[in-house]
């Protein structure tokens, strides 16, 4: 009792209810792809969630967007759970775009050499002229007019209007803030620092975002609408959804144990005088009420076994534990019908030593079957079969402990004695071969006809039941930020960021061919902002290396009425040696790392991989064939790989299964060697 009472304490003051999906996503051995899909799932990408928050003008989105970004900061917990809260590129993001790319312009001249070396043809030199003519006749001439001495190509100028391209296809800036793509909606970037589907981390974050959107909202006159869209919220979904079946599976299996309790458990009888009410009323009830230590201890102790060696318990965890309750019963069911019908002289306990082999076999059979899982690479299997293996034995454990104190006197019900011997007259000689094949032949039916409609579903989407609602409103908020789909990738794995920029150099080639040939609608790299050391250099000196570029270029502006002579800058900057090229480290450190993170992803291997968001993809077997000629390089299709990492960790569950099976076996047959003692 006592023990049972610390295990309750333990569960009450520790437990963490977790819907963390990618503890049921296979780790450890699996396919290039399969990983890379793996780590997606669960990295910065899926914990970076969106907020759009809908007002009357683009000037108004604005100043809400500055308004909710400071109400965010100013919430204890928004501003311990969030890594970074984005309304806006950072402060010092122009100064840093120019203090960066502006020496390097000549490195971002062209995706490639060959590019860049096309720039210094003729026709290259008259379009340079020609597009820096137009620029000068549009709002921003003045700053065009500032640059265009020492970069007539307007490189730089290109490069900042790229880089706010990358923070979303449908964003714009007002008053520097995101706009949605309606030119009415704020727009912030969200990233918590705890798993987007840790729901009891993400849950106080949901709170946060709602008391600052209702705190902005009362300072506009309630005129604001607030949409969302990220993993957290299906999280949070989920872990309610698990919640309600643990306690529905729970209550239920309860509730029908206590019918079939009341029909066929033995009558405790009391040698007391109690009145005649009282006694119909209690007795009925008091051995299924008497049951309840053996289902605790099963739920308790397999629920603070996950917490010491998880820290956690999953809600498919404690709802298979739920299930438990008509296993763990067994025990205690089968102790008192021999108990009622074939007690031991010496008493309860007596007939319960002389139970105890059957029960320590069956126990011990049905442990071995949930620790196969033990060896799973699914973390969730593991826990499934730790909660498991530990309950079972913790109830067979209070049915030795608890139940021959309770029994008392107790008779069968007339509904069991019918039953007992209905079932006497079928083990009679004459009976028995022929009910062996009446069994055999029904089995024998059930697979021939079960077996071929068998189908397994390998889909993320069995594993959970998402709400049709908020992806409705996923799918709004990200119409309004990006046309890009957030289901494939291509990736540039490396073993580290240079290897894998040089990979994705060659990646972005590959995609630019892609799209050309149709095969792809269109994509957004990190190459364009941060191209490998290899490649910056390698562009930086095709450009240079144009036979007399600056004077042909001073020609060509002076045919486009320039005065030739006010880029001056452009030409010294030619005979100038060219600066080291731009590192990931540099960029990450800087105010525009922001527009990075989303690419970089670092691999649990030490590797780096750099990802490229793709959209529109019409022939996705000729896009991998162009794509993976490359070391490195992979299209992933997050669901469809790591539902191909799912069939191929079913297919070893299935032998590990037969192995576990084979030992249940095994362990019969030596319990049982002796054929008389089954006869």
């Amino acid at each position: 009792g006592l023990a049972l009472a610390l295990f309750t304490w333990h569960v009450v003051a520790r437990t963490t209810i977790t819907a963390d999906i990618s503890l049921f996503l296979p780790g450890g051995e699996t396919g290039a792809r399969a990983a890379l899909a793996r780590q997606i799932a669960t990295g910065e990408l899926l914990r970076t969630s969106i907020v759009l928050l809908t007002c009357r003008s683009g000037d108004e989105a604005a100043v809400v967007s500055r308004e909710f970004e400071a109400a965010l900061r100013q919430d204890p917990v928004a501003a311990d759970g969030f890594l970074s809260i984005d309304g806006g590129p950072q402060p010092g993001f122009e100064e840093a775009l120019y203090t960066l790319y502006q020496p390097r312009r000549f490195a971002f001249a062209a995706a490639t050499p060959a590019a860049a070396a096309e720039l210094g043809t003729a026709e290259g030199l008259a379009a340079a002229a020609a597009a820096l003519r137009q620029q000068l006749t549009r709002p921003l001439s003045s700053l065009i007019g500032k640059v265009a001495p020492a970069d007539p190509f307007l490189f730089l100028p290109k490069l900042f209007e790229r880089a706010m391209g990358q923070s979303g296809g449908g964003l714009s800036l007002v008053d520097e803030r995101f706009v949605g793509g309606d030119g009415k909606s704020a727009v912030l970037f969200l990233t918590s620092r705890a798993s987007a589907v840790d729901a009891s981390a993400q849950r106080p974050l949901q709170d946060a975002v709602q008391r600052a959107f209702a705190q902005v909202s009362l300072h506009h006159d309630g005129a604001l609408a607030l949409h969302q869209s990220g993993a957290h919220r299906h999280a949070i979904a989920a872990e309610t959804e698990m919640k309600g079946d643990v306690q529905r599976v729970s209550v239920g299996s309860l509730l029908l144990v206590l019918v079939l309790a009341l029909l066929f458990a033995p009558r405790r009888r009391s040698a007391r005088p109690v009145a005649a009410f009282v006694q119909r009323a209690v007795a009925p009830l008091w051995l299924p009420l008497s049951w309840l230590p053996v289902l605790a201890s099963g739920f308790l102790c397999g629920t603070a076994a996950c917490l010491w060696w998880f820290g956690a318990v999953h809600g498919l965890t404690l709802a298979f534990g739920a299930s438990l309750v008509g296993v763990s019963l067994d025990y205690a069911v089968h102790f008192f019908c021999h108990q009622a019908m074939a007690p031991d002289a010496k008493g309860p306990r007596a007939t319960l030593r002389g139970l105890a082999p059957g029960l320590l076999l069956g126990a011990t059979t049905t442990v071995v079957g949930f620790l196969v899982l033990l060896v799973s690479s699914f973390p969730g299997l593991r826990e499934l079969a730790l909660f498991a293996a530990v309950g079972l034995l913790a109830a067979l454990g209070a049915t030795f402990v608890f139940l021959p104190g309770l029994t008392g006197d107790l008779q069968p019900t007339g509904l069991a004695l019918r039953l007992a011997a209905l079932l006497h007259a079928n083990q009679r000689p004459g009976l028995r071969r022929s009910t062996r094949w009446f069994g055999a032949l029904g089995l024998l039916l059930l697979l021939a006809t079960g077996l071929p409609q068998v189908h397994f579903d390998d889909s993320l989407a069995g594993l959970s039941r998402p709400d049709a609602a908020l992806q409705a409103e996923d799918r709004a908020v990200l119409a309004q930020v990006a046309s890009l789909e957030a289901e494939r990738f291509v990736a540039a794995v490396g073993a580290d960021a240079e290897a894998a920029l040089q990979t994705n150099d060659a990646v972005a080639t590959a995609l630019a061919e892609a799209t050309a040939a149709g095969e792809l609608r269109g994509y957004r790299s990190p190459a364009w902002l941060l191209p490998s050391a290899a490649r910056q250099r390698a562009v930086d000196a095709a450009f240079r290396s144009i036979p007399d570029l600056w004077p042909r270029l001073r020609t060509a502006l002076a045919e486009a009425g320039f005065v030739a002579e006010r880029f001056e800058p452009f030409g010294a900057a030619l005979a100038e040696p060219a600066p080291p090229p731009i590192t990931h480290a540099q960029l990450a450190a800087s105010p525009l790392q922001s527009l990075l993170r989303p690419f970089h992803l670092p691999l649990a291997d030490g590797r780096v991989a750099f990802l490229t968001f793709v959209d529109g993809i019409q022939d996705e077997a000729a896009l991998r064939a162009r794509v993976e000629t490359t070391p490195g390089a992979y299209v992933v299709a997050v669901a469809q790989d790591l539902g191909a990492g799912l069939a191929a960790y079913r297919t070893r569950m299935a032998l590990l299964m037969a192995a576990g099976v084979a030992v249940v076996l095994l362990l019969v047959a030596l319990r049982y060697r002796n054929r008389a003692e089954i006869a």
